[in-house]
C-alpha cells in the first residue's frame, strides 16, 4: 500500500471512530426542544471527511456511523442513520464539488442537516406512515440551527486539518 493510501485510510478510520464516539456522547446529552432531534455531532466527521478528503471517505465514515447506530440502538436507528447519513453525505459532496465558497461551511452544514432529516423522514414514513407528516416542519427548523452549528465548527476544524496535512507532507518530503 502506498504512503498516500495508508494516510487516507488512517484519516478515514480516525474520523469514523470519532463519529462513533460523538454519537455515543450525543446520546448522553439532554434532548433538544423537538423530540428525537439531535445536535448532529456525529455528522461533523462525515462533513470533515467530505470536505478534506473524498466522497468515498465521507461515505465510509457515514456507513460506519450507521453501523454503530445499528448495533447500539437497533435496526430502526440503524436504518434512519444510514438513510440520513448517506443522503447528507451525497448532498454535501455535491455542494462542495460545485462550489464550496458560495455557501461556505455553514450553508453546507445546513443543507447536510436538512437532507439528513429528509432521509430519516423517508424511513419514518415507510415505517410509521403519514402520521409523521406534521413533524417535518419542526425537523427542518431544527436542522437549520443544528446544521449551522456543525458547519461553523467545521469551518474551524478544516483549516487546521489542511495546515496539519501540509506540515505532514512537507516533513514526509524532507525524510526522503
Amino acid at each position: 500500500m502506498r504512503t498516500a493510501d495508508t494516510y487516507t485510510f488512517a484519516r478515514t478510520a480516525m474520523l469514523a471512530s470519532t463519529a462513533a464516539v460523538l454519537s455515543v456522547i450525543e446520546g448522553m446529552l439532554p434532548e433538544l426542544p423537538v423530540p428525537g432531534a439531535r445536535l448532529g455531532l456525529a455528522n461533523l466527521p462525515v462533513m470533515t471527511a467530505v470536505s478534506t478528503m473524498s466522497l468515498g471517505s465521507g461515505l465510509c465514515v457515514a456507513l460506519f456511523k450507521a453501523f454503530i447506530a445499528l448495533i447500539t440502538r437497533g435496526p430502526v436507528a440503524g436504518a434512519m442513520s444510514l438513510s440520513g447519513s448517506v443522503l447528507s453525505t451525497l448532498v454535501m459532496w455535491a455542494v462542495i464539488s460545485f462550489d464550496r465558497n458560495k455557501l461556505g461551511f455553514v450553508g453546507i452544514g445546513v443543507l447536510g442537516a436538512v437532507s439528513h432529516n429528509m432521509g430519516q423522514f423517508a424511513v419514518s414514513l415507510f415505517i410509521i406512515g403519514a402520521a409523521v407528516d406534521f413533524y417535518l416542519p419542526y425537523l427542518i427548523i431544527m436542522a437549520v440551527f443544528t446544521g449551522a452549528f456543525i458547519g461553523f465548527v467545521n469551518s474551524i476544524i478544516v483549516p487546521v486539518l489542511f495546515r496539519a496535512n501540509k506540515k505532514y507532507l512537507k516533513n514526509k518530503g524532507e525524510q526522503r
